[in-house]
């Protein structure tokens, strides 16, 4: 199979997805798990297109897709938001192919460190990215509550969460905090979230002070969300709870670091229970993981 590869263009990222949502399905009824992945339209990769710091191509291979790469940079950070490879093509040396050339993308701009996250079973995969230098730096759970038993639970909350004023009037203060956690700014993505992707998108303050800051999704899904140093984390976080479970959603869902102890403990206090586990993976260590819940693998 002659394998080219080339820059993504505006009508590959659809079946990109496909091939996104199939090798993730795949790879969970290898390891057991139901095929239950269903993603849906291509925004955060349409809207990185554009972005001249973002890198989207494909693997192709006599006019079909067989493998999508997709990599973000916000000043000197390098994320790997998506990599596979169309099921039934494995293990015949693409995905190893695909990941060079990824990195290329972070070799040639400068990067001081690249960073990316996956499924906690997908071994063959951790072996190729520490390989590449990129090693496990913290365990990710991802979280599902119902809605009737953590509404029961939530009580009333130390701190408020208020909707995040439009872009820009808010980028200086998302800034500092993303700074303090993250250790560097992603303007161009709150100004994505604030758009109109985000169904709900809050401030979190403190004596009437920003002191973090979330997003919700319409399935109830929150993330990414932010705390600064030296804020109640407990309180943040049953804020932005008690408004997700305003919109009604069917269940409430979230990713927690390993390290975010004060909030796991609070999330197991409402009902939350673990669905599936990723695990975060850099060359260089970076933030502070116990004020900082990714959205998902592809946006953290």
């Amino acid at each position: 199979m002659q394998i080219t590869y080339r820059a993504a263009k505006a009508e590959d990222l659809e079946p990109a997805t496909r091939i996104v949502q199939d090798a993730y399905n795949d790879l969970r009824v290898r390891h057991g798990l139901p095929p239950s992945i269903v993603l849906g339209p291509p925004l955060f990769q349409t809207f990185s297109l554009g972005e001249p710091s973002s890198n989207l191509w494909v693997a192709e291979a006599e006019g079909t897709l067989q493998g999508f790469g997709f990599s973000w940079m916000r000043q000197r950070f390098w994320f790997l938001a998506q990599l596979f490879v169309r099921p039934g093509t494995q293990s015949k040396g693409l995905g190893k192919a695909m990941l060079a050339r990824t990195l290329h993308h972070a070799e040639e701009n400068g990067a001081e460190n690249r960073t990316l996250i996956t499924m906690a079973y997908n071994t063959v995969s951790q072996a190729l990215y520490i390989r590449n230098g990129l090693y496990p730096r913290e365990p990710l759970l991802r979280m599902v509550a119902q809605v009737p038993l953590t509404a029961e639970r939530i009580g009333t909350p130390g701190l408020e969460a208020v909707p995040i004023e439009p872009w820009p009037g808010s980028r200086e203060w998302l800034g500092r905090i993303d700074e303090e956690v993250l250790g560097f700014r992603r303007e161009s993505h709150h100004a994505f979230l604030l758009g109109g992707v985000a169904a709900r998108a809050l401030r979190i303050q403190q004596a009437g002070r920003p002191v973090g800051y979330a997003y919700v999704s319409a399935a109830g899904h929150i993330g990414p969300l932010a705390v600064a140093p030296g804020a109640d984390l407990r309180g943040a976080l049953k804020a932005v709870v008690r408004g997700t479970l305003e919109m009604q959603p069917k269940q409430v869902s979230m990713v927690v670091p390993g390290r975010a102890e004060r909030m796991l403990d609070v999330a197991f206090g409402l009902g939350f229970r673990i669905e599936e586990p990723f695990v975060l993976l850099s060359a260089r260590p970076f933030g502070n993981w116990s004020h900082y819940l990714p959205s998902n693998p592809g946006f953290m």
